[in-house]
């Protein structure tokens, strides 16, 4: 995915990558998984937020974590949220990036099908 970033945007890994993973791949420099993103780039006056999500096979489904939503759902306005879905990811021959939009975001809705109202509760017992 940083290749592809850097492709895209000229920005490394090294700047660019925010998620904890980086730690395990570029020795420098921690990285939090609670941003709710994997990469930042900031190029002009735009600040693009990636997350990235990837499966095995070619599922066409993605599950957004408690931070993810939280993000994606409140951006300043010049930032953009994307999520990238890498499908077939351990086959080189299969393997497809694919950039969708922010499901908080125009035209993000009319693009998903939403397969899950599932919430999670806490509350306090009388007494």
């Amino acid at each position: 995915m940083g290749v592809w970033l850097r492709e895209k945007f000229g920005v490394p890994e090294e700047t660019s990558w925010k998620s904890s993973l980086r730690s395990h791949v570029i020795a420098r420099g921690p990285g939090g998984d609670r941003l709710g993103y994997d990469f930042r780039v900031h190029d002009g006056e735009r600040t693009y937020l990636y997350e990235v999500t990837a499966s095995v096979g070619s599922s066409g489904e993605i599950v957004l974590g408690d931070s993810e939503v939280e993000r994606a759902s409140h951006l300043s306005p010049e930032e953009t949220y994307i999520i990238v879905y890498v499908s077939d990811v351990l086959s080189c021959a299969r393997r497809r990036i694919t950039p969708l939009p922010n499901p908080f975001g125009a035209p993000g809705p009319a693009c998903y099908e939403l397969l899950s109202t599932r919430m999670r509760l806490r509350f306090t017992l009388p007494g």
